[in-house]
């Protein structure tokens, strides 16, 4: 529950620097490298990494994701010494660099996007001592990890935009107003006035992004409360279960919905709900997280989620796919 708010500097901050994930990688500079999730942190010596600096980085981005049904990090972390910090490191996608430089007064930050690859995202944090060094950590971590998760979107999105349906974007878009980049291979199973269901069947998994939308009111439909009532009311009209009278629906007692507002959605002003989906009178269940906004255009609260089942099987990082996908929004106008 510790990462329910941000600071609001540290949302300034995001809005300040951040750019549109959706926006296609035209750099000249040579594809990023690195696994999904994967931080590279580059440090002057092993002891660093080995004592309370390289704790901090742990305990923080090998922290457990929320709303997964098996135990896994929000992070993959690799590690390096600056020795040996060559050309073919500087490639990787999202870097964090430790220096400790006792003729400093105060620690600092720098970043920089892109660099050396596209895309990419490199942190350096410089600060007089160990201690000053986890100190500001600690303080802009949030931002830090925000700024890595957009690379991740970012470079799933430039695999799947080559393979765009367009037929599936356009509809979405006639009907909402706005876009999705859904690569091929989804398809429409359901399209009602205030509902689309939008799935990916293959043998033993099933990834979906679900949209629908209701007369905005006021404010109190952005609490947890209204949006797992509304989420129940429309799963349970719409997305039918594998079993006479099944229908799917909310995990609210053991994995409660956590609810995030996120500074960088496309929308504007958005929140996010990272929880578990169950099917009432049957066994099935998995992750899901959605991204809700009001659009003043159409006087509507709009909900675009995405969620994943595969039995017995990591999730982390499918579920981040569907996440990219939502972040590839682009309002449009209505024809």
């Amino acid at each position: 529950m510790k990462r329910n708010l941000f600071f609001a500097a540290a949302l300034l901050l995001v809005v300040a620097m951040s750019a549109c994930d959706d926006k296609p990688v035209t750099s000249k500079k040579d594809r990023s490298a690195g696994g999904t999730s994967e931080i590279l942190v580059v440090t002057q010596n092993d002891e660093q990494w080995n004592g309370m600096i390289g704790d901090s980085i742990r305990h923080y981005f090998l922290d457990y994701q929320y709303g997964l049904p098996q135990p896994e990090a929000m992070n993959e972390l690799a590690h390096i010494n600056v020795s040996g910090f060559n050309d073919m490191f500087k490639k990787h996608k999202c870097i964090l660099e430790v220096e400790i430089n006792p003729n400093i007064e105060k620690a600092k930050a720098e970043t920089a996007e892109n660099p050396w690859a596209a895309p990419q995202r490199y942190v350096k944090i410089t600060a007089p001592s160990r201690s000053a060094w986890v100190e500001l950590f600690e303080k802009q971590k949030d931002v830090y990890e925000l700024w890595y998760r957009q690379v991740e979107r970012e470079r799933i999105m430039s695999v799947f935009r080559p393979s765009v349906d367009n037929d599936i974007r356009n509809t979405i878009a006639k009907k909402m107003s706005f876009e999705l980049t859904l690569p091929q291979g989804f398809y429409i199973a359901k399209n009602e006035p205030d509902f689309m269901w939008i799935r990916k069947e293959l043998e033993r998994s099933s990834a979906c992004i679900v949209i629908y939308q209701t007369p905005y009111l006021d404010t109190a439909q952005f609490n947890v409360e209204s949006l797992v009532a509304m989420r129940n009311m429309m799963m349970q009209k719409y997305i039918p279960g594998p079993s006479e009278g099944s229908y799917m629906s909310t995990e609210a007692e053991f994995v409660p919905p956590l609810l995030t507002y996120v500074p960088d959605f496309p929308a504007g002003y958005a929140v996010e709900m990272r929880g578990m989906w169950r099917v009432e009178n049957d066994y099935m269940g998995g992750p899901f997280v959605s991204y809700t906004f009001a659009d003043d255009r159409s006087g509507n609260l709009v909900t675009v989620e995405g969620y994943y089942y595969e039995p017995n099987q990591k999730k982390r990082d499918q579920l981040l796919q569907l996440e990219s996908i939502i972040y590839s929004l682009k309002m449009v106008e209505k024809e």
